[in-house]
């Protein structure tokens, strides 16, 4: 048990490490236009070492022979510096075109010297994926037409330009050798755009359930005090309710004259109240028990697997908890009691009529002189309709 928290440590920081490694902030852009333009940096990184190692290739060959490549190479090399600086100043637009643009002439140029058996041109399909990760979505007319552009270079080197010998003949050993080295190169770059795109894919799935999942707790959860609010709370007492469910026990709590606290020192101060009870609350109950804000000062608590009597010494516990501590709010302290309603739970498929019955046991603790728990049974069915419409006709105003 003890690893798959270290395991999952070590997954969350070597999920850290990929994410600062490919989507590294480079010129100050976040999100999109962020991935865009660390995507196309790193591409302009590469393309110069790719560059300067063909320089080198060609001038240890036969320079005479390549000069005008050569010299080709080291102007697009310089394009690619400038790619890099642009993308450091956050030119994203700019840095993509500038990249996709030097590429494709240098490797049809390329191309065009020493033929296609070289295989220099296979670096242009490696171009028709890479135009999907350094234009965004809003260019997405520019994406469609330089990956078209790309494919279209590609056939024009391909079936256009002469297998061999086209400016420069060099031996079929070293063009096969050539042609085997750009295929794995090609390839490897293939297999890096493919696993950053699947990193980026699930990272952004991730992202997406940690965000659902936080507005869900938002939500279902009470801001103030941390506990659930009434929407929770009601779906669990509609799946308590329905015949044969597990028996349960419903009650509804209100802090004694908790006004005259707002009305006295504040709200902020009556909000201090409310989130310390709300900590107590959860506290004092077990982990199947559920206990969320009703509204205002009042609090419902669903006790399952429970009958009255234990539910009742449950409540009586709550209930002295708070009333045993004052809360210190800026240099007063707030001596808190709270009256309590409760009541076994109904089994006709709807939670209303246990929860009248609570409400109505409270008012009973708030008439009864408060500090208290009161608690209804819940009567037979034959009586329970006839005693829930005068309980309701002959209700006076609560207490607050």
């Amino acid at each position: 048990m003890s690893g798959d928290p270290e395991r999952s440590a070590r997954d969350h920081h070597l999920n850290d490490a990929v994410e600062r490694l490919l989507d590294r902030r480079v010129g100050q852009l976040t999100g999109e236009a962020g991935r865009a333009v660390s995507t196309t940096h790193g591409i302009a990184v590469f393309a110069i070492i790719l560059t300067l190692s063909y320089v080198a290739f060609f001038m240890t060959y036969d320079m005479a022979m390549f000069g005008v490549l050569i010299a080709f190479n080291m102007v697009a090399t310089i394009a690619y510096v400038i790619c890099v600086l642009l993308a450091r100043l956050g030119r994203q637009l700019g840095a993509a075109l500038l990249t996709f643009g030097t590429a494709m002439v240098q490797l049809v140029m390329a191309a065009a010297f020493v033929g296609w058996e070289s295989g220099l041109h296979l670096f242009i399909l490696l171009a028709c994926q890479l135009v999907f990760m350094v234009f965004t979505e809003r260019q997405r007319v520019l994406r469609w037409i330089a990956a078209f552009g790309a494919l279209f270079g590609f056939l024009a080197c391909q079936f256009l330009l002469p297998a061999s010998g086209a400016i420069v003949q060099m031996p079929t050993v070293l063009l096969t050798t050539l042609f085997s080295v750009n295929a794995l190169l090609m390839s490897s770059m293939l297999f890096i755009v493919a696993a950053v795109s699947h990193f980026r894919a699930e990272r952004a799935r991730h992202r997406a359930a940690e965000l659902a999942a936080r507005a869900e707790y938002l939500a279902n959860t009470d801001a103030l005090t941390g506990l659930s609010n009434r929407r929770p709370v009601m779906e669990r007492l509609e799946q308590l309710s329905v015949p044969g469910a597990a028996p349960y026990c419903l009650a509804i709590a209100d802090l004694d004259h908790f006004k005259d606290i707002n009305d006295r020192y504040g709200h902020a101060c009556g909000d201090r109240v409310l989130a310390d009870i709300g900590a107590r609350l959860k506290a004092s109950l077990r982990v199947t028990d559920a206990v969320g804000r009703w509204g205002g000062e009042e609090f419902v608590f669903v006790i399952t697997d429970a009958h009255l009597p234990d539910a009742t010494v449950t409540m009586e516990r709550i209930r002295a908890s708070i009333g045993d501590a004052s809360i210190a709010c800026t240099g007063h302290d707030h001596p808190i009691t709270v009256s309590i309603g409760l009541t076994e739970g109904q089994y006709d498929g709807s939670p209303h009529h246990a929860i009248r019955r609570a409400d109505d046991a409270l008012y009973a603790s708030k008439a009864g002189g408060r500090d208290r728990v009161t608690v209804m049974k819940a009567p037979s069915v034959a009586v329970g309709t006839e005693a829930a419409s005068a309980l309701m006709s002959t209700k006076p105003r609560r207490a607050s």
